[in-house]
């Protein structure tokens, strides 16, 4: 099992898009996905982001694909990615 606590921000990043991706997912406006990691979060700041997929595993979708990352108090972050 992946441990959901990264080091740094953009390996975070790259774990959340990485999930998405092998989930077989199309966004239906990919571009949102950069505006989670717009801006450095500070020490126990979170951000979450909800993004409607077009289409999950070749076949079309109502569902959004959803992720949060925290920045803990030790510096780690934290992860949560899903589809709902």
């Amino acid at each position: 099992m992946n441990s959901p606590y990264f080091d740094t921000f953009a390996a975070a990043i790259d774990k959340a898009f990485d999930t998405a991706y092998a989930a077989d997912a199309v966004f239906a406006c990919p571009t949102d996905l950069w505006s989670i990691c717009q801006e450095p979060l500070n020490y126990g700041q979170s951000r979450s982001l909800s993004v409607k997929l077009e289409s999950l595993k070749g076949k079309p979708t109502k569902k959004y694909f959803h992720t949060s990352i925290v920045r803990m108090d030790s510096g780690k972050y934290e992860l949560t990615s899903y589809v709902l």
